[in-house]
């Protein structure tokens, strides 16, 4: 395991450890601190980036309910910073923690993806005494795709939710097939999006950014282009 890798599961650890039970089984684990978690080839797992914060999915049912969380949230230790102007985000320690629900009426926004990304999410045993809920792989990638066209404003060179994505069709090889597998409406969203990126003039800056190795490079390329034309359907 790296280095970087073992800071990830750290942080994940110290994060999990705070959470009761009954908070954690409504929070699935997502984002860049966990993309280790998905891959299955270990020398994709040593190019993991390294991230400063964990995010979590959290299932809402009202702002009032959000405000109850919240509340238990800051008995489990994690509070709020005056240094950070992000409304989603918490503190345990130094550790920067973001909560994120599901309810785009409670923060102004969400992700499309989130909900069924949460009720879709698979049990991962992070120690030997704790499980969390951790997003399923095409759940990463649609999710991923949408935060890189909001927050990302698509510039492919700078986004780190695109390097995640690269990473994890480099280090996952049954991705592909995982996708195709998947409900129609999320497949096709993933194979337009890796469609049109792959149009995109500053694409081929991306791979060679993030898969220096020439070989590893070809494969994501075939991996990339399969998924995009095999799960493409006719939707508009």
């Amino acid at each position: 395991m790296s280095d970087i890798e073992q800071k990830q599961r750290d942080m994940l650890l110290r994060v999990a450890r705070a959470l009761p039970p009954d908070l954690i089984e409504r929070m699935a684990f997502v984002g860049g601190s966990t993309t280790a978690l998905l891959l299955n080839d270990p020398i994709a797992r040593q190019g993991v980036r390294y991230t400063l914060d964990v995010d979590l999915i959290v299932g809402t049912e009202g702002r009032g309910h959000w405000t109850r969380i919240q509340d238990r949230l800051r008995q489990c230790g994690f509070s709020e910073s005056p240094e950070d102007d992000v409304i989603c985000r918490m503190r345990l320690g130094e550790l920067i923690v973001d909560f994120m629900p599901t309810e785009a009426s409670i923060l102004g926004f969400t992700n499309r993806w989130y909900r069924r990304a949460l009720e879709t999410s698979q049990t991962y045993r992070l120690d030997h005494d704790l499980c969390i809920n951790l997003l399923d792989p095409v759940y990463f990638v649609a999710t991923k795709l949408e935060a890189f066209k909001g927050r990302g404003n698509e510039d492919l060179l700078r986004s780190h939710d695109l390097e995640d994505i690269i990473t994890l069709v480099d280090g996952r090889k049954p991705l592909g097939d995982e996708i195709a597998s998947t409900d129609q409406d999320v497949s096709t969203y993933i194979a337009q999006e890796f469609a049109r990126l792959l149009r995109h003039p500053d694409f081929d800056y991306a791979i060679a950014g993030n898969i220096t190795d020439p070989g590893r490079a070809d494969i994501v390329w075939e991996r990339w282009r399969r998924i995009a034309q095999e799960n493409e359907h006719d939707s508009p």
